[in-house]
């Protein structure tokens, strides 16, 4: 079997960053091809990967063709079946992970759109109020999961809810949104992670630019 993920930009790809994660820390051999995004014809290119014209798409080539799997959360339980140790091994804490990690995956509107990822930038603007409360809400979550055993992770060891909360993480550094102590020391825990710091040195040595992501907040 062979594996290929197609991600969008380094710096400003906060859905194709998580499965890349997952990817690199199950060990497995894969390849990355990135689609610049915002550029001419740039959506067709992602029509020829995947009728979704999303990143990511994770190709999966066996002997018996090739399936292309879009969406972070559909790849994250696709190798979550190759790999069994991505979610909790206790019943109760993969439950609790999924729901975490499917609140991540549809919920903080405000926060995603207010604070888009964008791994080169640093900025004290201050944020709209719903940015903030959004922001409130997700710390409040990683404070309530850290508290419940010694781990550095949100359940102890690392897991497939880490991966998707890893970009909202960098969203706190880059905008310097508020947070506490024990949920700081969880960000730079994320941050600090050796496959996170591949993909970030990646992101800072990009060209291409996002003009209206730069411009949110600016």
């Amino acid at each position: 079997m062979a594996l290929k993920l197609y991600v969008g930009n380094y710096n400003y790809s906060s859905w194709s960053l998580r499965p890349w994660l997952i990817l690199r820390k199950m060990e497995v051999p894969f390849t990355t091809e990135m689609v610049d995004l915002d550029i001419p014809g740039y959506k067709e290119r992602l029509r020829d990967i995947s009728s979704a014209a999303t990143v990511p798409v994770l190709e999966v080539s066996t002997e018996n063709g090739v399936e292309r799997i879009p969406d972070s959360l559909a790849i994250a339980e696709f190798c979550a079946k190759m790999v069994t140790n991505l979610w909790p091994k206790d019943e109760a804490q993969r439950a609790e992970a999924r729901r975490v990690t499917s609140l991540m995956h549809e919920g903080f509107h405000a926060l995603r759109n207010e604070a888009p990822m964008n791994l080169r930038r640093r900025t004290e603007t201050k944020m709209p109020a719903d940015c903030l409360a959004d922001a409130a809400e997700m710390v409040a979550l990683w404070d309530s999961l850290l508290e419940k055993h010694d781990g550095p992770y949100l359940f102890g060891h690392w897991s497939i809810a880490d991966a998707f909360y890893t970009p909202a993480a960098t969203r706190f550094e880059s905008y310097g949104l508020p947070r506490t102590r024990r949920s700081d020391t969880y960000i730079s825990e994320l941050m600090s992670d050796e496959h996170f710091q591949e993909w970030e040195a990646m992101a800072f040595v990009e060209e291409h630019i996002l003009p209206e992501t730069d411009a949110v907040n600016a």
